[in-house]
Order: structure tokens, then C-alpha cells, then sequence
């Protein structure tokens, strides 16, 4: 298990570069939005998913968010192919 750790600030985040640390864009015009994240397992790849709050977004793989930056979930789960496949839930991020 990892905590999920929200960063404000963008280079704060790009920088430090913490296992399971995550950032969020504001949201498009539908009300999509980017959460960009560094793998759980802290191998320091970095990867995005399109995120809604409280919706999942219609178009591509998407995940609905629950909106909260303090103890985030997402659903479905997270399958990185061929590398880390887990939940997010109440800021943890749990591998299967």
C-alpha cells in the first residue's frame, strides 16, 4: 500500500517525482479533467488517466473520481498493462 499524496503546485510535483503522488488539472469544457500520477510501486514512471468528478467521462478509458484530494478514489480500477494494476481508495493505492 502507498498513500495517494495530491500536489497544488505542478513543478513541486514533476520534481519530487513521490511514488503514488498525483496532480489534477482544472477541468475542460465537458468537465473532463487530467490526473497525472508517478506509479505506486515507485519505479517513477509517470502516467495520466482522464478523470470525472463524480461521472466517468463517455470518450476513451476514463475513470470516475470521487472529487476529494484528501482521500481520492477512483473507479474502475488502475491497470497499468504489463506493469501495476491496483485500486485507489480513501488516499491508499492498493495493488491486486
Amino acid at each position: 500500500m502507498t498513500r495517494a499524496v495530491h500536489y497544488r503546485d505542478r513543478n513541486a510535483f514533476l520534481q519530487d517525482r513521490a511514488p503514488g503522488s498525483f496532480w489534477i488539472s482544472g477541468p475542460e469544457e465537458k468537465g473532463d479533467q487530467s490526473f497525472l500520477f508517478f506509479c505506486p510501486c515507485g519505479c517513477g514512471d509517470k502516467s495520466v488517466l482522464n478523470i470525472g468528478n463524480g461521472f466517468k467521462p463517455k470518450h476513451g478509458p476514463s475513470w470516475c473520481w470521487n472529487g476529494s484530494t484528501a482521500a481520492p478514489e477512483l473507479a474502475p480500477s488502475v491497470n497499468w498493462q504489463g506493469h501495476w494494476h491496483g485500486w485507489l481508495q480513501a488516499g491508499v493505492w492498493r495493488s491486486c
